[in-house]
């Protein structure tokens, strides 16, 4: 996600007022569950506008109050646009008008041969679909349905066709790259290089004004592909904050990796490095899944820390509950002030209270170690260190306790022979590394 995206004033007037807007939404819809679907299509429309802005010239910001009330006239036109989908959606299974003097129908529906036109062009793609899919090997095409129309975690497909997770992962992709060249094929253009974000779905398909005899397609479609996806990244001593299309708001640790992707039925992050805190917007439509090497932490509504760390996988919760459940099956339900820790052997601990223990301190700036490998916690001190932290193996199983500030952590470090058998001292080599190793007994 660009940095252009993050601070746009419309995505962030849209944040601040999104659960004021779906009921705006709802108030012309008449339905709760349209308004949360037009509310995504008004964040894509903004989201679109916002990429779309010339940011090389230093205009001033627009008052808060013309940002908000724009925001507003997108969800309404989208409103009425799908109100007046929905009125004609209706005439085409209404009777046309009878003159009573002929017994014939008067009057011709000039929407009929849209409607039938729009049929034709959708069934054509889901025929092109269709085709991609079955083009693929038999292992690609049921690893892809079962994962987009299942919801199948990759752990379970992995183990049900014997291969790794890696390899689960790129036969999804694989599937997806056929089908989205099928789209374009369709549509009669060529398919862009991929580069890590996809063209959004409705652009491809040309959904603009789905009639009902298209909506079908659209909504099994919706299983398979993600209406919102994005991949962001932190640097080095780097944490950033982000909204998310629902509510809901993403938090990376530094040195952090996570994909993110919203469909139809559920919402899922995969953390691929370092930490990340989450506070999700409840949605009892779609769960909100975040895995980490396989494992899975299933809620609706919660706030929780999900790190890699040590080679596994830790759970920490701030309020509300979670299931977690690991690659091997075991499964945990963890509440408020509750962690849990998913070792290298598959194997799930007992939920653990965290006796007064933050949760994601780093969102303040501060890390808490309890009786932590002096390796782990240099591990951890690494992601906020412009120089390279190493530790020697004979100090790694040190235990360190203790909490430490992050702004502060060289300091810490030249300090830590106060309390530790180390000393630190700085390589000779080119990277001028930090190491820390233990002290000779004399």
């Amino acid at each position: 996600m660009s940095a252009q995206l993050s601070s746009s004033p419309l995505l962030k007037a849209f944040q601040d007022s999104y659960q004021e807007l779906v009921r705006f939404i709802a108030r012309r819809t008449g339905s709760p569950h349209e308004a949360r679907e037009l509310a995504h299509d008004t964040w894509v429309r903004l989201a679109e506008r916002a990429q779309a802005r010339d940011d090389t010239t230093a205009d001033p910001a627009p008052p808060e109050a013309a940002v908000r009330a724009y925001v507003y006239t997108v969800a309404e036109n989208l409103a009425i646009d799908h109100l007046r989908r929905r009125q004609r959606s209706a005439e085409r299974f209404s009777p046309a008008p009878v003159d009573l003097d002929t017994g014939l129908t008067t009057g011709h529906d000039h929407h009929s041969t849209r409607d039938v036109a729009d049929g034709v062009a959708h069934r054509q793609a889901l025929d092109a679909v269709d085709a991609a899919l079955r083009a693929l090997p038999p292992r690609s095409r049921d690893i892809f349905l079962a994962d987009r129309l299942d919801g199948a975690c990759h752990a379970e497909l992995a183990r049900r066709h014997g291969v790794s997770i890696k390899t689960v992962e790129r036969e999804v992709m694989r599937a997806l790259d056929s089908v989205e060249a099928a789209l374009h094929r369709w549509r009669g253009d060529v398919a862009p290089a991929r580069t890590g974000r996809r063209r959004a779905l409705s652009a491809l398909l040309g959904v603009g004004g789905l009639s009902v005899g298209s909506a079908a397609l659209w909504q099994a479609w919706r299983q398979w592909m993600p209406g919102y996806s994005a991949t962001l990244a932190t640097a080095i001593g780097r944490i950033q904050a982000q909204a998310l299309p629902d509510g809901s708001r993403l938090t990376l640790d530094a040195a952090s990796r996570a994909e993110v992707q919203y469909f139809a039925t559920r919402r899922t992050v995969r953390l691929l490095a370092g930490s990340a805190f989450f506070d999700v917007a409840r949605d009892e439509a779609r769960p909100f899944i975040v895995s980490a090497l396989g494992h899975e932490i299933t809620v609706l509504g919660t706030r929780f820390e999900v790190a890699l760390q040590d080679g596994g996988v830790r759970v920490a919760v701030e309020s509300g509950q979670v299931r977690v459940r690991s690659a091997s099956g075991d499964a945990r339900v963890l509440g408020a002030g509750d962690r849990a820790f998913i070792d290298t052997a598959l194997q799930l601990s007992a939920a653990q209270p965290a006796a007064n223990a933050a949760v994601a301190p780093w969102r303040d700036g501060w890390l808490d170690f309890h009786h932590q490998p002096l390796g782990e916690v240099v591990e951890r001190l690494a992601r906020y260190s412009p120089r390279p932290l190493r530790v020697a193996p004979e100090a790694a199983q040190l235990p360190v306790f203790g909490r430490v500030r992050i702004a502060e952590a060289g300091t810490w470090l030249r300090l830590l022979p106060n309390s530790l058998p180390v000393r630190v001292r700085e390589d000779d080599g080119a990277e001028r590394a930090v190491v820390i190793e233990r002290r000779p007994i004399s």
